[in-house]
C-alpha cells in the first residue's frame, strides 16, 4: 500500500484506519497501539491466510533487535483478542494455527453490504433457486401424461416449495436477538466526586455523591437542568416503580447494623420496615422487601408493611441483589468468588450463572422490560459494561453476554433508562495518593511524595519499605526516602498485603490473580520473593484451599495466614517455612486476617463478614478472646507489641488503638468523611508507620455520571 494512502477495513462492529493506526467499534476509539493494531492490519491484509510467525518477525521485529520474541508475539495476541472480544478456542476474527502462525477468518465488508448481487440486480443465491423451481415444473408438465410420474414429480414439487416455504420460517424463529450496541456517550456531572447509587423513575436520575463530611443524595432531571439535593438519611437502594418512594439503607451506629427504611416522593417522613437487613430490594408490585442476613449470607423477605419476615434461600455471600422486572427471580452477586447467582424469587433452586464467562463479575440491573440484564466485568485491569440476552426458546439459544464499554475509564452501577434508549453508569479513572495522618493539623499530608500507592509494609531496622502501585497491583520496594526503587512483580500479578521477613531480606505477600487476572477473586495465594529481586515462591496455593494475608514469626521460620480466603472457614494456620508444613491455631475456624506481634507472643486476627470483631490469641495459654466490643478492621501492631492499631467505622470513624492484653480501647484520630482509593468490604486500607502515625491511600480519581445511547441490532 503506497505511503500515505487511506484505507479502512470493516468487519464486524470493528473498523481498523491504517492511516492514523486507530481501531473503532462502532465509531468509538479504542485503546489499542503498536504491535497489535501492526498485527491486526498485516492479517487484514491477507484475509483468509496464513502469515507465518516468521513474516509476523521480519515485519514488525528489526534484525538486530534483541527481545524475547515469542512473549512479545503471544502477548500481543493476546491483548488484540482481549479488545476484538475474541476467544482462541472458538475465534470469530483471529485464528491460532499452532507452530505456524495466525490467518484472519471474519468477514470483510468492502462499503457496508456482505452480499453478493447477480447483474440482474437479484441476490446469487434466489436465481440458482428460480432454475431449480424452473426445471422441476417443467419435468412436472412433460410427465403430465404418466399419471405415477406426474404424481411423483407433484410430490417433488410440493417438497421443494414447502421447503422454500420453510427456510424464512425458520430463520425468523431462530434469527439472532438484537442486543444493545451503545453508539455515543457524555458525561451528564462534572463535580469529579465519588458516586454511586444510580437509579431512575424515567424522569429523574437519582444517585449518592460524596462530600468532605457526609455523603449526599442528588436528583438529576433527565430532560435538563440543575441538579439538586434530596434530603435523605440513608443509602439508596431502590425506587418504586412509579416512582413515588426511595428505598434506603440505614446504618445504626448504637445497634451496629444495617436497617430498611422507605422514604416518599418529593417529601414526606421516612418509615422504618424491618431492621438488620443487608442489600434490600423492592418487589416489582411494591408489596415485598428483599434483602440479607446472617453475614451476607441468608436471602429474607418481608411484606412492605414490616410484617411476615421470612427465610427464603441460603446464598456463598451476598454482595448485591437485583431482581427480574417480572418478579419472578433474583440475582445476587458474590463478591468472593466474581460470580453472580440466581434464585426463583420464592428462593428455590439457587445456582450460578454466566458460567462460561471467563472475567469476574459484579452486580448488575435487568432492563425495564427484563429483556436484557447488564453487569460490570473486569478484564483484570478495570470494569467494563456487559450486557446479556434474556429469555431463551427451543428455537433460539441465548447468545453470550457481550461486551459493550472497552475503557479506558472503568465503569460500574449500570442502570437502563425507562424506554431502553440511554444507559447510566459510573465512570471511573482510578488514582490515590499516599498520605499520613498529621495530629496538629487534624488532616492526612502526603507522604513519600504522595505516591499512587497502598499496602505499606517497614522493615524491622526502618529503612526500608514495600508498597503496592495502585490500582496496577505490583509489589515494590525502596528506601524510606524513596531511593532505590526496585520492581519486584509484573502482571498478572496482583498482590495485596505485602510482609517484611525479620531480616529484611524477603517479602511475603497475598496473590489474588492466580495466573489470570479477568477471574480475580478472594481465595488468593501466599508468595515469597526476595527483597533484590528475583521469580517469586509459591508457598500456598489456592487449589490448597487458598491463603490470605501472611505474616512473619519474630524468629523468620514461620508464616501465620488465613485459610480458604478471605473471610473464609478455614481459620488460621502457621506454616514451618523449613519442614513446609502448616499446622491450625486451636480455636480459629471462621478467623482470618492474622497479624503477628513483634514480640512473638500474640496473634490478633478478625472475625465476622461485615461486623469485624478482633481477637487476639496468647501463645502461653493457646486461649483467643475478643479484644474491644468495637467493629475493628485493617489491624496493626505498635513496634512495642503494646497496642494494635485497627480502623472503626461511620463517617464519624477513625483510628483507635488496643491495649495488649487488657483491651482497653483509646481513639487516636478522627476522619470524618475521609474518600480512600482502595476499598474492601466497605473499609479503605489503612496502616501504620513505626512512629505510630495513621496511614492512608486518599482517592484523589475522577468519578463522573455517564449517559450511553443504545441501538438495538
Amino acid at each position: 500500500m503506497p505511503v500515505g494512502e487511506k484505507k479502512i477495513f470493516r468487519f464486524g462492529p470493528f473498523e481498523l484506519d491504517t492511516q492514523c493506526g486507530q481501531l473503532r467499534r462502532d465509531g468509538v476509539g479504542l485503546k489499542l497501539q503498536g504491535q497489535p493494531v501492526q498485527i491486526l492490519e498485516i492479517l487484514l491484509e491477507h484475509p483468509g491466510q496464513l502469515v507465518t510467525r516468521e513474516e509476523l518477525r521480519e515485519r514488525l521485529w528489526a534484525s538486530d533487535t534483541f527481545v524475547d520474541f515469542d512473549h512479545s508475539l503471544n502477548t500481543a495476541i493476546k491483548k488484540l483478542r482481549q479488545v476484538l472480544g475474541d476467544e482462541a478456542n472458538t475465534p470469530r476474527y483471529v485464528e491460532t494455527l499452532p507452530r505456524r502462525g495466525y490467518r484472519f477468518v471474519g468477514e470483510l465488508s468492502a462499503g457496508g453490504s456482505l452480499h453478493k448481487i447477480s447483474k440482474a440486480g437479484t441476490l446469487a443465491g434466489e436465481e440458482s433457486v428460480t432454475k431449480v423451481a424452473t426445471t422441476l415444473v417443467d419435468a412436472a408438465i412433460s410427465a403430465a401424461a404418466e399419471s405415477r410420474r406426474v404424481r411423483w414429480f407433484s410430490w417433488i414439487i410440493a417438497t421443494a416449495v414447502a421447503g422454500m416455504l420453510t427456510v424464512p420460517v425458520v430463520y425468523w424463529l431462530t434469527r439472532p436477538k438484537s442486543m444493545p450496541w451503545i453508539v455515543a456517550s457524555h458525561a451528564l456531572t462534572k463535580s469529579k466526586q465519588r458516586k454511586g447509587g444510580l437509579l431512575t423513575d424515567g424522569i429523574s436520575l437519582y444517585f449518592q455523591q460524596r462530600e468532605v463530611t457526609n455523603v449526599k443524595t442528588m436528583q438529576m432531571r433527565l430532560a435538563g437542568g440543575e441538579t439538586s439535593e434530596l434530603k435523605t438519611f440513608g443509602g439508596l437502594r431502590d425506587i418504586s416503580r412509579d416512582g413515588s418512594e426511595l428505598l434506603l439503607s440505614v446504618y445504626d451506629r448504637g445497634a451496629n447494623r444495617f436497617d430498611a427504611w422507605i422514604q416518599p416522593l418529593p417529601s414526606g417522613p421516612p418509615r422504618l420496615i424491618v431492621k438488620d437487613a443487608r442489600w434490600p430490594v423492592l418487589s416489582p408490585d411494591g408489596r415485598r422487601i428483599l434483602f440479607v442476613r446472617n453475614d451476607d449470607r441468608d436471602l429474607y423477605q418481608v411484606n412492605v408493611d414490616g410484617t411476615q419476615v421470612q427465610r427464603l434461600a441460603t446464598f456463598p455471600d451476598f454482595s448485591g441483589l437485583a431482581i427480574s422486572p417480572d418478579g419472578q427471580r433474583v440475582r445476587a452477586f458474590v463478591q468472593p468468588t466474581g460470580t453472580i447467582w440466581e434464585a426463583r424469587a420464592d428462593g428455590y433452586n439457587p445456582h450460578r450463572i454466566f458460567t462460561e464467562h471467563k472475567e469476574s463479575v459484579a452486580e448488575g440491573n435487568w432492563s425495564a422490560d427484563g429483556k436484557y440484564y447488564f453487569f460490570q466485568s473486569s478484564d483484570g485491569d478495570r470494569f467494563n459494561l456487559w450486557v446479556a440476552s434474556e429469555g431463551e426458546s427451543w428455537f433460539r439459544r441465548k447468545p453470550q453476554p457481550r461486551q459493550l464499554t472497552f475503557g479506558p475509564l472503568e465503569y460500574g452501577a449500570p442502570t437502563e433508562s425507562k424506554d431502553g434508549r440511554h444507559l447510566y453508569a459510573v465512570g471511573r479513572e482510578p488514582h490515590g495518593q499516599l498520605s499520613v495522618y498529621d495530629r496538629h493539623s487534624a488532616q492526612f499530608v502526603p507522604y513519600l511524595n504522595g505516591m499512587s500507592a497502598c499496602f505499606v509494609d517497614y522493615s524491622r531496622d526502618g529503612q526500608w519499605v514495600a508498597y503496592v502501585s495502585y490500582p496496577e497491583g505490583t509489589l515494590w520496594r525502596s528506601r524510606i526516602d524513596g531511593s532505590e526503587r526496585r520492581q519486584l512483580t509484573v502482571p498478572p500479578f496482583a498482590v495485596m498485603n505485602p510482609r517484611w521477613s525479620p531480616d529484611g531480606k524477603l517479602i511475603a505477600f497475598m496473590e489474588l490473580s492466580g495466573g489470570d487476572r479477568r477471574s480475580m477473586s478472594l481465595k488468593s495465594s501466599v508468595y515469597v520473593v526476595s527483597a533484590e529481586g528475583g521469580g517469586p515462591l509459591l508457598l500456598v496455593g489456592s487449589n490448597e484451599g487458598g491463603g490470605h494475608d501472611p505474616t512473619w514469626s519474630p524468629d523468620g521460620t514461620t508464616i501465620a495466614y488465613g485459610m480458604g480466603g478471605v473471610e473464609g472457614e478455614g481459620g488460621i494456620r502457621i506454616l514451618d517455612l523449613a519442614r513446609q508444613k502448616s499446622t491450625k491455631v486451636p480455636g480459629s475456624e471462621g478467623m482470618w486476617s492474622p497479624r503477628w506481634s513483634p514480640n512473638g507472643k500474640y496473634l490478633v486476627a478478625l472475625t465476622g463478614a461485615f461486623l469485624r470483631k478482633v481477637h487476639l490469641f496468647s501463645f502461653e495459654s493457646q486461649e483467643w478472646k475478643e479484644l474491644s466490643p468495637l467493629s475493628v478492621d485493617w489491624p496493626s501492631w505498635s513496634l512495642d507489641s503494646r497496642f494494635v492499631y485497627g480502623l472503626i467505622y461511620g463517617l464519624d470513624g477513625g483510628m483507635v488503638r488496643i491495649s495488649i492484653p487488657k483491651g482497653e480501647t483509646e481513639k487516636i484520630g478522627s476522619f470524618p468523611g475521609l474518600v480512600t482509593a482502595f476499598r474492601m468490604g466497605g473499609a479503605g486500607w489503612f496502616g501504620i508507620t513505626p512512629d505510630g502515625r495513621p496511614l492512608t491511600t486518599l482517592d484523589t480519581g475522577i468519578e463522573e455520571i455517564y449517559a450511553f445511547d443504545l441501538e438495538y441490532k
